[in-house]
């Protein structure tokens, strides 16, 4: 499948370059991702569309570490779909409007040209896995991405 849910372990929700680094920095980040992509999303080629930047993460389970494995251009259906847990909390907050998740339902079946009935088992193996993996607490690995060195570079390349 070309879209798929991220099964996140709840522990590690949050985690992410978004939040943990100054705004300034995160920023030129996520805009050095959207010229790489070309303003596309990199899933479904959605073009003139507002664009996200998303972290892909990679899992080694029976070591229990999440490694930031590289950040993609996506758009807000893509990113959402990847986002589902997140998603359905904020339209049952009444952050987004009720008939959303309908609608994300489709883009997912469109991309990947498949039924309903098979998003329906997606959402079930991915939620099964999403289970496993929040039982316990998973060491996060930034890599090369670590907050410290982006923060670094950002400011080599100011001239601080």
């Amino acid at each position: 499948m070309k879209l798929e849910l991220e099964p996140i372990p709840e522990k590690s929700w949050g985690y992410s370059l978004a939040r943990l680094l100054p705004t300034p920095v995160w920023d030129s980040l996520r805009r050095d991702v959207y010229r790489r992509y070309d303003y596309t999303c990199a899933i479904c080629g959605a073009t003139n569309t507002q664009v996200q930047c998303h972290e892909v993460w990679g899992y080694h389970d029976r070591k229990r570490i999440q490694y930031l494995k590289g950040l993609q251009c996506l758009c807000a259906n893509c990113h959402c779909v990847k986002h589902w847990g997140r998603t359905v909390v904020a339209v049952h907050k009444g952050q987004l409007p009720q008939d959303y998740l309908e609608r994300l339902t489709e883009h997912f079946c469109k991309v990947n040209k498949c039924s309903k009935g098979d998003f329906d088992l997606h959402k079930v193996k991915v939620g099964n896995k999403h289970q496993k993996r929040t039982k316990h607490q998973y060491k996060i690995d930034f890599g090369k991405f670590t907050p410290e060195n982006l923060i670094r570079s950002y400011r080599k390349i100011k001239g601080e």
